[in-house]
């Protein structure tokens, strides 16, 4: 997937509580850009850190928002703005192993009557699976590490699924993992028990999760292979 238009390279000057950037891009303006994720307290958002604003729409407060960051170890993209569409691409070239069993891949309409999926796969024979697809990048050691928090949409999306479930469809958390320098996705106690106790609780429940690995540049983001989930 290409970018829409072209970024703006910078240099972190300082960060407000992990929601707005101070950025000096290298024609030497000192502009501001909003920070569509948390940091989860991993110091992402470093001064001296590079990073890559996609320009906002006419009329917004903050003229950038920050899309990747490479405090050093490689670029991340901290934007979940393009999730689905990763997942399209990534399903047309027959990269999503997981989804075998379906034919069809669409996103999540007012008729389908759900609230927290964002996609469904179904085939011809009328089975659905639904999906929320989520963007994870916070990372120990070698590799991606979840959860790092719970919210009140979290916890109604695992009530809903829990429904499906009961109805007869399947239902699977993606994990897309936006960064080239990670071997897999680390399951983890040590950044939030309380969410980790309930995602425990969940895939015990029927909930399945799986996880897929990217290649990012400067003008791109693609999924490109499927990662293992390490418990």
């Amino acid at each position: 997937m290409y970018f829409p238009v072209d970024l703006v390279k910078g240099e972190i000057v300082k960060c407000y509580k992990n929601l707005i950037l101070d950025v000096r891009t290298v024609s030497g303006e000192l502009v501001s850009a909003f920070c569509p994720e948390l940091d989860a307290k991993q110091n992402m958002y470093a001064p001296g850190a590079e990073v890559w604003l996609l320009p906002n729409e006419t009329g917004r407060h903050l003229k950038y928002e920050t899309l990747m960051v490479n405090k050093g170890e490689g670029m991340v993209m901290i934007s979940p703005v393009y999730t689905e569409r990763l997942m399209e691409e990534a399903f047309a070239d027959g990269l999503l192993a997981d989804f075998a069993a379906y034919d069809s891949l669409r996103r999540i309409e007012a008729s389908d009557s759900v609230s927290y999926a964002n996609l469904i796969f179904t085939n011809s024979h009328e089975e659905k699976c639904f999906v929320y697809a989520v963007t994870i990048y916070n990372k120990q050691g070698g590799n991606v590490v979840f959860p790092t928090f719970i919210n009140f949409f979290e916890m109604e999306m695992f009530r809903e699924f829990a429904k499906l479930r009961q109805e007869g469809h399947e239902t699977r958390v993606v994990l897309i993992v936006p960064r080239s320098d990670c071997a897999g996705i680390k399951f983890t106690w040590n950044i939030s028990p309380i969410a980790a106790a309930k995602i425990f609780d969940e895939a015990k429940n029927g909930l399945k999760f799986c996880g897929y690995g990217c290649t990012i540049n400067a003008q791109s983001v693609k999924i490109i292979q499927e990662l293992e989930i390490l418990y």
